[in-house]
């Protein structure tokens, strides 16, 4: 299973066509099956369960009864689902993507329909699982709960037939809920699947740009674990109320029916109840809002604290930045505070409606004069309870869907940003190693990226072409200043001011300096991580680059050194 890349990836063939509807779903199909006591061939038991095991989760037994026998390590827990993977998911939801941004362009392309298309299937699935879900739910207050108690209060009632009603009654709650587990099953899988197919495709975005200028490090941990776990959040709670509109109309005919028209009372209440969450459930977006970009804020100044925690400590500003991130944390806590004080009291409002909708009924109901039996009476109560039992799971769904909004657009803005052109060239003598002719440099981007794309792009070729002719016409080898004062090219500040130098084969050159006299800057200029804008800069073959800052992962030595690869004894 693991080696069907193209076919867990693209719903096309190798000749281009599209795969028939068996083909595309077979493993999905397979899961259909109430029972697959044969299929032991998945690294994952998983793929292997039927629709009985998927449901209740019962592949996992082996899994736990080995846990509680031994400790589970990584080497003894199944092997990821191919179907579950980062590779694949990612690869899938960017070739989706791809054909969006090559359909609309990039700046029209809505990653929210990308998103749809990715799931929609496993969501239609979950839909008609909560669609019989409903159905059985309904039909027990609504049929069986009334013949049941039509039974009791006749004299001439038989045994078997009440018997029969409450054997009638237990399966379709036992329905209920399978239907209700399976639904939550589809969900969970659905949300891993999409969390990491965009956490992975955002990742391999940010891993492609030189520098990370025009983003922030709080914001890139935000996106990769506040905002990836929102669409999660939210493809395991928005499909859940899909079936809101049938149980409605559904309820207010049949308590139409047996109550009268009272029974639109309690209809009512609920259907002012809906409006009211989404206001409140926009509130709390609003408010979770605003506290993300101040986490933004507290994250980088965390980590700028961390960075220079020694020219913190030697000029005694411990207190200064304590009191700028507590600061940012109080302002974080507020908003925090005021999101979940609106989602508690929209959370709690869910089980007072129903008790509001019955009493409101039964109020009218009797001031009107008109009849109330306990049959008519439990049924409606009942009903109501069945409609409080999807209404109740709306809050969640309103706040994953504004809050997966808001995660949607800042992850757009990472999909849609290419990184900038490298301006390195190939040196023209082939025993020079790195060569900077004239080269001024700076950190800042070019604000003309708002402005027409190719014809920047051009203006900057011919520029470069002359450039680099002069360039080479005016440098001559001894180096000039390794820095030299800032200048204003444009609206540009300029960082390293007219370098020129050359390191050929065999040779070793030293730099040094004063603090911010631009020695890590410069060698970030030959890494390709600033802005170009002027003279040429060189660099023949590949680069290896040791940083002053450390940076060691959990593990010993020999993974740090690795990185993965395997070991070579002789090397």
């Amino acid at each position: 299973m693991v080696s069907e890349g193209p076919y867990l990836i693209s719903d096309l063939d190798q000749r281009g066509r599209r795969r028939p509807f068996a083909e595309r779903y077979d493993p999905s199909l397979k899961t259909m099956i109430p029972v697959r006591p044969c299929a032991r061939l998945a690294p994952n038991p998983v793929d292997d369960a039927g629709l009985l095991s998927f449901a209740t989760f019962s592949w996992l037994t082996p899994v736990m009864v080995k846990g509680y026998r031994q400790r589970l390590t990584v080497d003894t827990l199944p092997p990821l689902s191919p179907y579950d993977s980062s590779d694949t998911n990612a690869k899938r939801f960017r070739v989706l993507w791809d054909e969006e941004v090559e359909r609309v362009g990039p700046e029209k392309a809505s990653l929210s329909r990308v998103v749809w298309k990715f799931q929609r299937t496993r969501v239609l699935m979950d839909i008609v699982a909560n669609i019989l879900c409903i159905i059985m739910a309904a039909i027990g207050p609504t049929v069986l709960i009334h013949q049941i108690l039509q039974q009791t209060e006749s004299t001439s009632g038989k045994v078997w037939v009440g018997i029969g009603l409450c054997i009638a009654l237990f399966v379709t709650e036992f329905t209920k809920v399978f239907f209700w587990a399976l639904a939550w099953a589809i969900n969970y899988r659905t949300a891993i699947r999409l969390k990491v197919a965009l956490s992975t495709l955002v990742f391999e975005n940010l891993v492609s740009f030189k520098t990370l200028k025009h983003i922030s490090v709080g914001e890139v941990l935000n996106i990769l674990s506040s905002d990836s776990y929102s669409l999660f959040e939210a493809a395991l709670f928005c499909p859940l109320p899909a079936t809101i509109p049938i149980l409605m109309l559904f309820c207010a005919a049949y308590a139409f029916f047996i109550l009268g028209p009272t029974a639109l009372i309690g209809i009512s209440v609920y259907v002012i109840f809906i409006p009211v969450q989404m206001f409140m459930a926009k509130l709390n977006s609003a408010f979770r809002g605003s506290a993300i970009l101040v986490t933004d804020k507290r994250v980088q100044t965390m980590n700028e604290f961390l960075t220079c925690i020694k020219l913190i400590k030697m000029y005694a500003w411990e207190k200064s930045f304590t009191n700028t991130i507590q600061d940012i944390r109080r302002r974080e806590r507020k908003l925090l505070e005021k999101a979940g004080f609106v989602q508690s009291g929209n959370s709690a409002l869910a089980p007072i409606v129903s008790t509001i909708a019955v009493v409101l009924t039964f109020s009218c109901h009797i001031l009107l004069r008109r009849k109330l039996t306990a049959p008519v009476a439990f049924s409606v109560i009942a009903m109501f309870n069945v409609m409080k039992f999807s209404i109740a799971i709306l809050p969640f769904s309103i706040k994953a869907m504004a809050e997966a909004n808001v995660s949607l657009r800042r992850m757009k803005k990472i999909l849609i940003d290419k990184s900038p052109p490298s301006y390195i060239t190939q040196p023209e003598d082939p025993d020079t190693v790195l060569l900077l002719a004239n080269a001024t440099l700076t950190w800042e981007h070019e604000a003309s990226r708002k402005s027409d794309p190719k014809k920047v792009q051009n203006q900057k070729r011919h520029l470069f072409k002359k450039q680099r002719s002069e360039a080479y016409s005016e440098w001559s080898p001894p180096a000039k200043g390794a820095t030299g004062p800032e200048e204003q090219s444009g609206s540009l500040k300029s960082v390293l001011h007219s370098i020129s130098f050359v390191v050929r084969k065999g040779k070793i050159l030293g730099i040094c300096g004063n603090v911010g006299s631009g020695k890590s800057s410069l060698l970030a200029a030959l890494l390709g991580q600033m802005q170009l804008q002027k003279g040429v800069v060189a660099v023949n073959g590949t680069l290896a680059y040791v940083s002053q800052q450390a940076w060691i992962f959990h593990g010993n030595v020999r993974e740090n050194i690795l990185f993965g690869e395997k070991y070579d004894h002789q090397r």
